[in-house]
């Protein structure tokens, strides 16, 4: 909460907004000349009806229906028009407890989909963070993994790949800007067009700053340096981060039956990407998967 309060209001909705599953979240709503709601029209209006409960939850499988049901009633006797329970905790799927209440203000999310949305969030070139923000949320991921809450049995990062999925064909890498964060996988998936791709490569060796200098690295970085520098597909003198991947026919290479089409929507039904930046998810899942929703589903 600390680190929520010192972000700008902007900042703070998009957080919330990705571990609700709601792109067009809101905590505070500003209108220039209102026509509704009255006969006068104000020259602006800023409003909020909004209470967010939060229930967090350090060890896995302890989220209690007792507990739960005490806060619900809480919000029973609020007055705001939008009223949740955001259940945050380090479980690897939605406790089956939440469902057995089954009740649509409880919404549950993970301290790894927390992790996430603040990757995706400092990775946006469109995001203009400042260095406070960036620093005090560094600071939380830090202590997040310090403490174990982000640990998953997610063994696969999938990362959004307009230009990667054909890049990873092509020189079977992934190529990025150098020190990009990721947590521990072994295997990295493709999203872009509206679909995760059938090939699930693993990953066989990272570099975290990489100069893209001829003849300066050795074996099979050294050759592909030296490929996307002869073709064009990196500046000469830039660093980047780069991950070596099997190739498309290894038997290392998860190949699934299709694309698995992105179905994900939010709370308003309106289509939202699978992910803008890394999500993760379990290889095995992956397999079995026939719309991104079956990846959020328990086993």
């Amino acid at each position: 909460m600390a680190v929520l309060r010192s972000l700008s209001i902007d900042r703070m909705e998009r957080l919330i907004g990705a571990l609700l599953e709601q792109s067009e979240f809101q905590l505070i709503r500003f209108e220039n000349q209102p026509s509704k709601g009255g006969a006068g029209i104000p020259d602006a209006i800023i409003q909020s009806s909004l209470r967010l409960l939060i229930e967090t939850k350090t060890q896995r499988n302890t989220v209690r229906k007792d507990q739960v049901i005490r806060h619900l009633a809480r919000l029973d006797e609020a007055s705001e028009t939008n009223l949740t329970l955001l259940m945050l905790t380090p479980d690897d799927v939605r406790p089956k407890t939440l469902d057995e209440i089954n009740d649509d203000r409880v919404a549950w999310t993970s301290f790894t989909t927390l992790d996430q949305a603040i990757n995706e969030l400092l990775e946006d070139p469109k995001e203009v963070v400042s260095e406070r923000e960036a620093f005090l949320l560094r600071e939380l991921q830090a202590m997040l993994e310090a403490e174990g809450l982000t640990a998953s049995l997610n063994d696969t990062v999938v990362v959004a790949a307009r230009n990667a999925w054909p890049e990873y064909q092509e020189l079977h890498a992934y190529v990025c800007q150098p020190n990009r964060s990721f947590q521990i996988v072994q295997r990295m998936g493709f999203y872009s067009q509206g679909v995760i791709y059938p090939l699930i490569p693993r990953i066989t060796a990272s570099f975290d700053d990489v100069v893209m200098e001829k003849n300066s690295h050795a074996g099979a970085l050294g050759q592909l340096v030296n490929r996307l520098v002869d073709e064009g597909h990196r500046p000469e003198g830039e660093r980047f981060k780069v991950m070596m991947l099997s190739a498309p026919d290894s038997p290392d290479t998860i190949t699934l039956d299709q694309p698995i089409p992105n179905d994900k929507r939010s709370k308003s039904g309106k289509p939202t990407a699978f992910t803008m930046g890394q999500r993760y998810v379990p290889s095995e899942r992956l397999l079995i998967a026939k719309v991104t929703s079956d990846l959020d589903e328990a086993e």
